[in-house]
């Protein structure tokens, strides 16, 4: 006879659910300050997805899809400027989420999956800001030089997120205490 794994404490499953709670408002307000101060939108984007990144770790599915989207929802309601909200939502958020799928398998398929998912997700967000959302501020437009050069810092930025996801795993999780916390 098969034995079948016992559902999750109701205690360990709200401990998982505050977690998401408190992060998601972590990275709503890490969002509303990249749209108040415009310089640091995109950088505030790269932050709140290395929340999502943390999720994964620590917790794991189905737990990082909540995150991306009460985030993704709070941060288009709530912020005075839109751009965070859309580049979390369509690419920031879910990147990592699908970055830890794409890594499974082998590289040679995996970069032009990553690479396809970012041109995608450029392509609407490029849609949205001009079109639908009528930034005008926004200085993406289908050039080749913005496809060339967000391929380029897309590929920079996926190799420091390995970097930081492997420094999280190495160091900065054994001094935080919080190895294993969930799983007892």
């Amino acid at each position: 006879m098969l034995k079948q794994d016992s559902p999750e404490k109701p205690v360990k499953k709200a401990k998982k659910i505050a977690l998401c709670a408190i992060l998601s408002a972590l990275s709503t307000l890490i969002l509303f300050l990249g749209a108040v101060f415009d310089i640091f939108s995109i950088a505030s984007v790269a932050v709140a997805a290395l929340f999502i990144c943390a999720v994964m770790i620590e917790i794991g599915s189905p737990y990082p899809f909540l995150v991306w989207g009460v985030t993704s929802a709070l941060s288009l309601i709530l912020l005075p400027n839109k751009l965070p909200a859309i580049l979390y939502a369509l690419f920031g958020g879910i990147y990592p989420i699908l970055k830890e799928h794409f890594e499974r398998l082998h590289y040679l398929v995996a970069w032009p999956l990553k690479f396809s998912v970012f041109n995608c997700s450029l392509f609407l967000i490029i849609l949205l800001t001009k079109h639908i959302f009528y930034l005008n501020d926004s200085e993406i437009d289908f050039t080749i030089p913005v496809i060339i050069l967000g391929n380029i810092a897309f590929l920079l930025t996926d190799i420091a997120l390995s970097k930081l996801i492997r420094l999280y795993l190495v160091k900065i999780r054994r001094h935080m205490g919080i190895t294993n916390y969930f799983e007892n």
